[in-house]
């Protein structure tokens, strides 16, 4: 491969790495830089053998469940292959969102199937974890985990998930005002509930899907009044996000998006990661349940005084 062509090759990349982004709000800029251009790559060989978006979020699921069986063995070496695999399954999962973008074909399900996907990864590696600590010694202790570790492992395992949902939801509230309505990032329980009331006659699967997601969606709901009331009063003037409607809202919301990365997978993955190979994996989960945990909690409660803030702005009387 010539000069001229390496070079062309570099650009187009780097141009499909730009127009890819949801955002610059939005990007893990971590994520961008370690992945970003090894993760285009495995894209443009997908598009051109025709996988779709979520077909690569499917082997990103096979990877990521396939690594962590190799985090059930002591030996650090077999650990060490798990992570790498896990980091494989890690490109796939930003590769998917790439060919989504440069193919145009962003959907609602392609959203929930990626975040079901990070979902399903770790719970096989806790479930795996699990299994390994059953015979390790509680720290500090000569008592074994035994099958108590399964109650710590169903706490993390809850504050995973709620830490999850909620830095979801609010990474599509932010990118819903910054593309002033985009139903591609951001939808409402109203609207699944009423497309699942209209989905009688689809497959099975997608009216499973459709359920689901309404419960997923409505969770999310529950955990932010202020903003449900904020969107409500929105959707009761017409609908309509004004660029000065969205300046007022991302401007102040754009301080704490970055926090939806702390609280996906990244963090959650590194810190887990360095943990197994210095053997302190069993900290991670207090890691999990009171670090990730107090973020998510300052990452809810600061996105509910923005709603607050705007609502008293825009539309109190």
């Amino acid at each position: 491969m010539n000069n001229s062509h390496t070079k062309e090759l570099h650009d187009q990349i780097e141009k499909d790495l730009e127009a890819s982004q949801k955002s610059n709000d939005t990007e893990d800029r971590f994520e961008t830089l370690v992945y970003g251009h090894l993760s285009m790559i495995l894209a443009h060989f997908f598009i051109r053998i025709r996988f779709s978006a979520n077909t690569v979020t499917l082997l990103s699921l096979v990877f990521g469940v396939f690594g962590s069986f190799f985090f059930y063995s002591q030996n650090l070496l077999i650990n060490f292959i798990g992570i790498l695999i896990e980091f494989f399954a890690v490109l796939l999962d930003c590769a998917d969102g790439q060919v989504a973008r440069l193919t145009h074909t962003s959907s609602q399900l392609g959203r929930f199937l990626d975040g079901l996907v990070d979902s399903v990864n770790f719970a096989a590696i806790y479930i795996a974890l699990g299994l390994r600590m059953m015979n390790e010694r509680i720290p500090f202790t000569g008592l074994k985990w035994s099958w108590g570790i399964w109650i710590v492992i169903f706490i993390s395992g809850y504050c995973h998930a709620e830490q999850a949902r909620m830095a979801d939801y609010f990474r599509s509230l932010h990118l819903h005002f910054l593309n002033q309505y985009n139903t591609a990032f951001f939808t409402t329980s109203d609207k699944i509930r009423k497309e699942l009331s209209e989905s009688r006659n689809t497959p099975l699967y997608n009216r499973i899907y459709l359920a689901v997601y309404y419960l997923y969606t409505k969770a999310q709901e529950m955990m932010s009044p202020n903003t449900q009331k904020l969107l409500n009063s929105i959707e009761e003037n017409g609908g309509e996000i004004s660029e000065e409607l969205s300046e007022a809202f991302t401007s102040k919301s754009r301080k704490y998006v970055q926090l939806t990365n702390v609280l996906t997978f990244n963090l959650r993955a590194y810190a887990l990661f360095l943990l197994i190979l210095l053997r302190l994996h069993p900290w991670f989960f207090l890691f999990n349940i009171f670090v990730l945990g107090g973020i998510m909690i300052f990452m809810v409660t600061r996105y509910e005084g923005i709603a607050k803030e705007v609502y008293d702005e825009w539309f109190a009387k």
